[in-house]
């Protein structure tokens, strides 16, 4: 672990440590998706969108994540993750400036695929917090990361509908403004992880080492559980409010109280409850916990009929996922090579990606098509295939060596 990274904590408190700044580059990350949430909709059709142009505009961060997670992830691990997480605040600065001053649609898609290009930094960051974490503190430092990016789906959403209420553009400007303010304190006190001695070349091409990280037997099962695993999660986000208003009657305050329960509930396992439960169990089995946990939450959801039960059952969801996707962030993070971490979290971070791709689409077609109840029961079916997965010995990864 990098002994610059215990002084910064010790100094000056986490949020001005090197693992608390680069907690706080995500959560600016989510923040920038979840502002656009209640937003970009309406803001969209103020330059004549349509509902395809509108879809199109929010898939485009996605589909941006994609394409440049594993890309700067392999930046990352030639060149340093300093200079990928400091141009990722520059790049989403820039791109919410974009949006709240622009004067056409065209230039409201430039704005989201700039967001979408900076924010594939996460697999930069999450690099980074295994460069400055021992393998006994990987899965809380993971666990951090993976609560930012709750607490950035919590915060995004709110500040989107109370700035928005006054100026539809002041919501993109304050998030520029609080971006370039993590910048500067990123830029004077975020040290480099990695020693120029260990920054390796680009010795084959990205789609080569996709292909084999995809196959390998070390960390291949898991992109594939975190890819089915998020397919089923994400599948269920997207089609929560219409399943809510058809089922109970939910308006938009009702929803977003519901997500923002999920939201808190899952940070607070991933910043800490994950931690305790690996130092005991070990990742895997925690994860496979987690796997089952989530599975039968997803189906308990699409059965539940009334609205007291619906508490407890996105309880358990929330706990379910909360253990399940650090773990595997940390679990890929121990079974790669020092010197290619950053691409091997591209891949996992590229997975997710696809995943965010996929599954809205997907979840509306279920939805409309087989029942309301549908997308959570599919969903908790692919986590039970995912469980499987994980239990079975064939495709269990080695233990690192």
């Amino acid at each position: 672990m990098s002994g610059s990274g215990r002084r910064g904590v010790g100094r000056a408190g986490f949020f001005l440590s090197p693992l608390g700044i680069v907690f706080t580059t995500v959560l600016i990350d989510l923040i920038g998706f979840g502002i656009v949430i209640p937003i970009v909709p309406l803001y969209a059709q103020k330059f004549g969108a349509s509902p395809v142009q509108i879809g199109l505009l929010t898939g485009s961060y996605a589909l941006m994540q994609l394409i440049f997670a594993p890309i700067w992830g392999r930046v990352s691990d030639r060149f340093g993750r300093r200079p990928v997480i400091l141009g990722s605040l520059v790049g989403s600065s820039v791109a919410w400036l974009m949006f709240g001053f622009a004067g056409a649609l065209w230039v409201l898609f430039v704005a989201r695929i700039l967001d979408g290009i900076s924010g594939a930094s996460y697999a930069a960051a999450q690099a980074y917090v295994a460069d400055i974490t021992t393998d006994e503190e990987r899965v809380r430092g993971m666990g951090l990361i993976g609560a930012a990016f709750g607490l950035g789906f919590i915060i995004g959403p709110g500040i989107g509908g109370a700035l928005g209420a006054i100026d539809p553009r002041l919501p993109f400007i304050v998030a520029a403004a609080v971006a370039m303010l993590n910048f500067g304190i990123a830029y004077k006190r975020l040290p480099e992880s990695r020693p120029p001695g260990s920054r390796t070349g680009a010795s084959e091409s990205r789609w080569s080492s996709l292909g084999k990280a995809v196959v390998s037997r070390n960390i291949g099962p898991l992109i594939w559980i975190s890819f089915l695993g998020s397919l089923g999660f994400v599948g269920m986000e997207s089609v929560f409010a219409l399943y809510g208003n058809h089922k109970f009657g939910f308006g938009l305050a009702q929803t977003g109280l519901i997500f923002m329960f999920i939201g808190v509930f899952a940070a607070i396992v991933q910043g800490g409850v994950a931690h305790r439960l690996t130092a005991r169990m070990g990742e895997w089995p925690v994860m496979r916990m987690g796997l089952w946990l989530t599975a039968a939450s997803l189906i308990l959801l699409g059965l539940v009929d009334h609205v007291w039960a619906l508490l407890p059952v996105l309880a358990l969801l929330a706990l379910g996922s909360g253990l399940t996707f650090p773990t595997i962030s940390a679990l890929v993070s121990q079974r790669s090579p020092d010197a290619a971490q950053g691409g091997a979290l591209g891949v996992l971070a590229s997975a997710g990606g696809l995943a965010r791709l996929i599954a809205p689409i997907g979840a509306t077609v279920l939805f409309q098509v087989v029942g309301i109840s549908s997308p959570f029961i599919i969903g908790g079916l692919l986590f039970v295939a995912c469980g499987v997965m994980a239990a079975s010995r064939l495709v269990r990864p080695a233990p690192a060596t």
